[in-house]
């Protein structure tokens, strides 16, 4: 194998992963001299559609019909209380139950 072709060497850094310089093809720039123009769009962005809470307990059930439907109604139930608290939604147990029988089609 010649010296064109092989992998970079481990550098000695603390993870030990190649240096940047090894790197191949991608830019590398120096993030403290990032300049945004006024009216450039430079961080993304985040909800840029306001959401009411209907509308994300119904994506919500969605996306739970197409990762666990058909599945217990308990487990469907347990991933429902996670996805809600992940996004920051408080459902009662009774809400909760018909959102897994929904998602199941019962």
């Amino acid at each position: 194998m010649s010296d064109e072709t092989r992998a970079p060497e481990p550098s000695a850094g603390p993870d030990g992963g190649a240096s940047p310089a090894d790197s191949v093809g991608g830019a590398l720039h120096d993030e403290s001299k990032s300049v945004s123009r006024p009216g450039e769009q430079s961080e993304p962005r985040m909800d840029t559609h306001p959401t009411d809470d209907e509308a994300r307990i119904a994506g919500v059930v969605v996306q739970t019909r197409a990762d666990v439907g058909g599945k217990s109604d308990e487990r469907v139930a347990d991933v429902l209380r996670q996805r809600f608290a992940d996004i920051g939604l408080e459902l009662g147990d009774d809400r909760i139950r018909a959102l897994a029988a929904e998602v199941n089609g019962s």
